[in-house]
């Protein structure tokens, strides 16, 4: 499974992907709790809010939305490839 990062995630992370080989399939919640074991919880500070994503936080899961699919309860399988946009500011 191959997760890719973008914006501030990409640029604090100095990474711009991970790849992880998945013994079976996990949730995106269990995906979030891999990176943070990590990446020092990083993406739980960054993209949750009392454990549901920040407005804003956009993740996709073989370019869809995971908030039209299950949200964090959404499956994710070893062939997937999953994308993590951070909320953003700006005017």
């Amino acid at each position: 499974m191959k997760i890719k990062f973008f914006s501030l995630i990409k640029f604090d992370l100095k990474k711009d992907e991970v790849d992880y080989q998945l013994s079976e399939s996990k949730t995106i919640k269990e995906i979030m709790k891999l990176l943070d074991q990590e990446f020092d919880n990083y993406f739980s500070r960054k993209l949750l809010k009392d454990e549901e994503l920040k407005s804003g936080t956009i993740i996709l899961l073989n370019g869809r939305n995971v908030r039209h699919l299950q949200g964090l309860d959404t499956l994710v399988e070893n062939k997937d490839e999953i994308t993590i946009f951070p909320p953003s500011g700006g005017g």
